[in-house]
């Protein structure tokens, strides 16, 4: 069974949201005799267009690990995944927002130090000789591409553990999220629901965005990965950046070593 997921994709803050257009009556016809008027982009807003599967196997699954006190229905979980989606990983990929601003703009030294707090250099240092982008818009263009890719209607996401032929499920599905590279295939975890149930709006907006960085970049998921190559420290820069708690399990595999 698939969910089709329509929402907009922005933050729940009323102090950041994007202002909604009124509705307003038609618009008559343009008079030939006036210049016409300017050309006015609307604010960028993005459509979740990614399918759910999730089966009542699944469902059962979900329930063990929220326990009974919260109700696990394919609403509540269409409802879950929306906001993994609305919440923080907008902010972390948006262009308009420091994860990425601060790196396409002249970089200011606290952008420096919580970059390199992340990924141990810093990101005006080039990954090799020659190269034509340094560290810092390398992270950018990915965060950037992790947002394209989450937001495509190929996505495909399995509300519980990865979808085995035959309906299986993994066991135990003790992770946050799974993905693999070129693979437009989701897995949300134990640990997903694990935050869901606790209210933890932060890990669900990063598992998100690690679904996307791995799926478009092959980003490892291996703790002692080189910089670029570690997933989670991407995750820890732009959690820093937005100045949000940094979860224990992101910080605990966020240990890249300087290369």
């Amino acid at each position: 069974m698939y969910i089709q997921l329509h929402g907009l994709a922005q933050p729940t803050d009323p102090m950041q949201r994007r202002p909604i257009t009124p509705t307003v009556p038609p618009v008559p016809p343009p008079n030939p005799l006036l210049p016409p008027p300017p050309i006015v982009s609307p604010p960028a807003m993005l459509l979740v267009r990614s399918k759910v599967q999730c089966t009542a196997a699944q469902l059962t699954a979900i329930r063990s690990v929220v326990g009974s006190g919260i109700t696990i229905t394919d609403t509540v979980v269409r409802m879950a995944i929306q906001a993994a989606h609305d919440n923080v990983f907008p902010d972390l990929t948006d262009p308009a927002m420091p994860p990425r601003q601060k790196l396409e703009s002249p970089r200011t030294l606290a952008t420096k130090e919580r970059f390199k707090a992340a990924f141990g250099s810093s990101p005006d240092d080039f990954p090799w000789r020659g190269a034509r982008a340094d560290l810092g818009q390398i992270v950018a263009t990915r965060l950037s591409g992790a947002r394209a890719t989450m937001f495509s209607s190929s996505i495909r996401i399995s509300c519980f553990g990865w979808p085995w032929p035959g309906g299986g499920v993994d066991r135990p599905a003790d992770y946050m999220v799974k993905t693999l590279p070129n693979v437009e295939r989701v897995a949300l975890g134990a640990l997903f629901w694990k935050a869901f149930a606790t209210g933890d709006a932060v890990s669900q907006g990063a598992a998100i965005l690690i679904a996307g960085l791995v799926i478009r970049y092959g980003v490892s998921y291996l703790m002692l990965a080189r910089p670029l190559h570690n997933i989670h420290c991407y995750v820890k820069y732009g959690l820093l950046m937005l100045q949000h708690p940094i979860p224990q399990w992101v910080d605990n595999k966020c240990r890249a070593e300087v290369v």
